[in-house]
């Protein structure tokens, strides 16, 4: 964090916090987007050019701290409203194969939170701020509704594209968020987050996410790190498990990505027919993934 506090430091240097504007922030997300030299002396790793993923990182901790300005009434307005994340070509994401995902599950992992929102995600095709947001409420008996997402900067917000769905939750799956659920120490709060933090009203950070994911790929001798695996490579895992075994309409529909004014006057009726197929696919994909070690 500090090294993302010393882009603002050396930017906007002594300004007062009440002089920066809407404006000027864009300029700030501009000026991260140039190439960088490296300092004279510098040791370590250095980057001449900053990812879009880190640059949103450098964005949201300064955004999350001006909007907490206003709402405390340090600064007279909100400069953050309407600004929109940086947007770039991502980096391509590498996707383990199955045997790769077995081995990475039957390692052991410290935090039950990591693994069993890992796991989640790996089978669900869930987004990691859609992992975050689970709470009791949205675990059925073999469903899990999507209703929320979590973000650092926005709190809980409607998924991605503005839709709730339904997602078929395997069995051994739903064991592990019901284990988290029992083990919550802010269960006093009404529907509290599956993937609890240190406070009652926020779920944990998602580095813990993840933290786990790259812990567990070194036990299991795969380098994350240069195949580009990271969270989001669950759900691209998830699409390419069911390929071969549903439709990619069918499975646009459970992960999210297809616009709701597609077929809305009957969505309902063929999302709970997709529940019961993709259900079963996924039971029968997933099976040796399952059959992991332990987790905590």
């Amino acid at each position: 964090m500090s090294r993302v506090h010393s882009f603002y430091t050396d930017y906007f240097s002594e300004r007062p916090l009440n002089s920066i504007s809407k404006a000027d922030l864009k300029q700030f997300a501009l000026h991260l987007t140039e190439k960088r030299e490296k300092p004279e002396g510098y040791k370590g790793r250095f980057a001449e050019k900053l990812s879009p993923s880190y640059i949103n990182k450098i964005l949201v901790a300064g955004l999350t701290a001006l909007k907490w300005a206003f709402r405390e009434g340090i600064i007279p307005h909100d400069v953050t409203a309407g600004l929109v994340r940086f947007s770039g070509t991502p980096e391509k994401r590498g996707v383990l194969e199955p045997s790769e995902a077995a081995a990475v599950f039957k390692t052991d992992w410290k935090d039950k939170r990591a693994f069993a929102g890992n796991l989640l995600s790996l089978t669900t095709g869930l987004r990691a701020g859609e992992v975050l947001a689970v709470r009791g409420s949205d675990i059925g008996d073999k469903v899990l509704h999507v209703r929320h997402s979590w973000s650092t900067m926005d709190g809980l917000k409607s998924p991605k594209n503005g839709e709730a769905r339904k997602v078929p939750l395997l069995p051994t799956v739903r064991d592990k968020l019901m284990e988290l659920a029992n083990e919550n120490p802010h269960r006093e709060v009404a529907d509290p987050f599956i993937f609890y933090g240190l406070l009652p009203d926020k779920p944990m950070d998602q580095k813990i996410l993840l933290g786990g994911l790259q812990a567990a790929c070194k036990a299991a001798r795969i380098d994350a790190e240069t195949r580009g695996v990271v969270f989001h490579s669950h759900r691209h895992f998830y699409a390419a498990m069911l390929a071969d075994k549903m439709t990619a309409d069918q499975i646009s529909r459970i992960t999210g990505h297809k616009s709701r004014a597609v077929l809305e006057t009957y969505m309902d009726h063929v999302t709970d027919k997709n529940i019961e197929a993709m259900g079963e696919a996924a039971a029968e994909s997933f099976g040796n993934i399952l059959q992991f070690k332990r987790a905590g």
